[in-house]
């Protein structure tokens, strides 16, 4: 949250400048790079495990930011802006505020709100330095997983880095998230390593992370099939899964973590073609069949209270 909000603010620093100098070009590319980079493929991938869990301080940090980038992008598309603008009103996400100098309402119109001010006190060179090397170690970690043909949703057990800078505690823990690992190793600081750092994967999958990436696979299957039956994350659900016999014991070892990613208050994990098979198809009424990789099988719901 302090970095982007850094950010933002070094950007409506940067925005004004070259504005005032009459380079809009270089505005334009400045608010483009934070738009799509830092905000929408940096920070709103970092937080949306907190945006899911209805976190009240990243749903601030993005409204502060969507209603300030509107504010930047308006003398560039002076359409487009005010549609969104009027919508976010219709919505008491833009709240009105009278002004007096003008007579009228300020919000009423995003060109007619004041264009922002950078808050130089909320500006960390040193944080927004620290993410500008973090996103370089995850490009690259991403890279090793692009060769290695392992994608990003399956777990592997540990990325090791060396870097003429120290990898604090906090960055090893966003590292963690977004390479999907369960360690980060980072014990010492090498000055003269060429280009900075280096990022070493380790890609050998063992029965427990093939079972763990299995098994997010088959939650998000699940999620897509909650989503088509009309159901909110809030409603419960009781959920079967039937697959074959090995495909059944490797699930088995994700129960629990299946259960929580599904929102289920009861999960049964079957053999098919076994007796609970045949009574679960006269019981459970919403059916879709799955694949994932070579393995094969069913996914039965009943939804118990919404």
């Amino acid at each position: 949250d302090k970095w982007i909000i850094s950010r933002l603010n070094s950007v409506v620093e940067k925005m004004t400048e070259e504005l005032e100098n009459l380079h809009p070009h270089l505005a334009v590319r400045e608010l483009k790079d934070f738009w799509l980079n830092d905000f929408s493929r940096g920070y709103i991938q970092f937080v949306r495990e907190r945006i899911s869990a209805d976190d009240k301080e990243a749903q601030f940090v993005i409204k502060k930011i969507y209603l300030v980038l509107l504010k930047l992008l308006a003398p560039v598309c002076p359409f487009i802006t005010e549609d969104a603008w009027q919508y976010l009103r219709k919505r008491g996400i833009v709240k009105e505020e009278k002004s007096s100098r003008l007579g009228q309402f300020k919000e009423e119109s995003v060109h007619l709100s004041s264009w922002p001010k950078a808050d130089k006190k909320r500006i960390d060179k040193k944080i927004e330095g620290d993410f500008e090397n973090l996103f370089k170690i995850i490009e690259k970690g991403f890279y090793h997983r692009e060769v290695a043909k392992i994608g990003v949703k399956w777990p592997l057990k540990a990325v090791d880095i060396t870097a003429n800078f120290n990898v604090s505690k906090e960055m090893k823990e966003l590292i963690k998230t977004q390479l999907n690992v369960k360690e980060v190793y980072s014990d010492k600081i090498v000055q003269e390593l060429a280009g900075g750092f280096d990022v070493k994967l380790d890609t050998k999958i063992t029965p427990e992370l093939e079972a763990e990436g299995y098994a997010r696979e088959l939650s998000r299957l699940v999620q897509d099939f909650r989503k088509k039956l009309g159901l909110h994350k809030k409603d419960h659900i009781e959920l079967c899964i039937i697959a074959d016999k090995e495909f059944v014991k490797v699930l088995e070892m994700q129960e629990d973590f299946i259960k929580d990613r599904t929102n289920s208050k009861k999960i049964r994990i079957v053999k098919e073609n076994s007796v609970e098979h045949g009574r679960i198809k006269e019981r459970f009424k919403n059916k879709t069949s799955f694949s994932i990789k070579d393995k094969r099988g069913e996914i039965a719901v009943i939804v118990t209270d919404r």
